[in-house]
């Protein structure tokens, strides 16, 4: 017996019919609506249209941010040594002293400062939706134009950190310990952990482009967890290759090819590849079915 027959068997309809039937309240469907979780397609184009102003925007803006933002990532091994310096030798001290490295990452992201690695999924987003050469040279020319900036301003800080090593000998040295491992690993090991922070990254700005609340929590989880783990970024990895590099514990050519560059492409395959490419690929018939319905 179907349900029409159960219907007029009793004389009217059943009671998830009658339920349908009745339109919550507005109050209701405002609760409903504000419980209900964005859809994966949705987060995809909050961040492609992100991804679509960044790289509208002109270079002279996108360089004297990215700029700022190589600077401000400086605070990171900044932080990491002032908690060291002030902290008794121990087996917890790495669990306390990394919470500084989250400090730069703080002012850049809530600065909205343009940091290359969150652009390793931002403007990659544009790209796989338009499919075209035109769009794909738009995300190479905002690429270079964003580390180049990044690269710069975090040389700049790590020089000036070199500069007044005779101001805090005790901060520097913790500094200089700090760097002198982080570009030790081998370019294989540091392309690796690479990886790891690219991946995390781009995970931190997928989840952010979920809510509207405060993410400030959501970036010190992220970072702390990229610090704890050794993983390396190449913007936070300059600086503290420059300060190895002007202390004269490694040469500059090593410190490219063994750190800066493995980082580099570690940060792009975790990023771009690991974490973009393979979510538009979980999502892209979601996505394509949703903009053929919104047009």
């Amino acid at each position: 017996m179907g349900i029409d027959d159960d219907d007029s068997a009793h004389g009217g309809p059943s009671p998830s019919a009658e339920r349908d039937d009745k339109p919550f309240a507005p109050r209701e469907q405002e609760e409903i609506e504000s419980k209900t979780p964005i859809s994966p397609p949705a987060v995809f184009e909050v961040i492609r249209r992100a991804g679509n102003r960044e790289m509208s925007r002109p270079p002279s803006a996108l360089i004297a941010s990215g700029l700022v933002a190589g600077v401000a990532l400086g605070f990171s091994l900044l932080g990491e040594a002032l908690l060291r310096a002030h902290l008794p030798e121990a087996d917890w001290r790495p669990l306390v002293e990394n919470f500084g490295y989250t400090v730069g990452f703080v002012i850049v992201i809530k600065g909205q400062m343009q940091l290359f690695t969150e652009n390793t999924i931002t403007a990659v987003m544009p790209v796989l939706e338009a499919k075209s050469r035109r769009a794909l040279r738009g995300l190479l020319k905002l690429w270079l134009l964003v580390l180049g900036a990044n690269l710069v301003g975090a040389v700049a800080f790590g020089t000036a950190l070199w500069a007044s090593r005779h101001i805090e000998p005790e901060v520097y040295r913790a500094a200089l310990d700090i760097a002198d491992h982080a570009v030790g690993f081998g370019p294989w090991e540091t392309l690796l952990r690479g990886v790891g922070a690219g991946w995390l990254i781009a995970a931190l700005v997928w989840i952010m482009s979920t809510t509207d609340r405060s993410h400030l929590a959501l970036i010190v989880l992220i970072t702390y967890l990229i610090a704890l783990a050794g993983f390396t970024h190449i913007v936070a990895g300059t600086v503290e290759a420059s300060v190895v590099v002007l202390a004269g514990q490694m040469p500059l050519l090593d410190a490219a090819t063994s750190s800066v560059l493995p980082t580099l492409a570690g940060n792009i395959l975790g990023g771009t590849v690991l974490f973009t490419l393979l979510t538009w690929a979980q999502i892209r018939v979601e996505f394509d079915r949703d903009h053929r319905q919104g047009h």
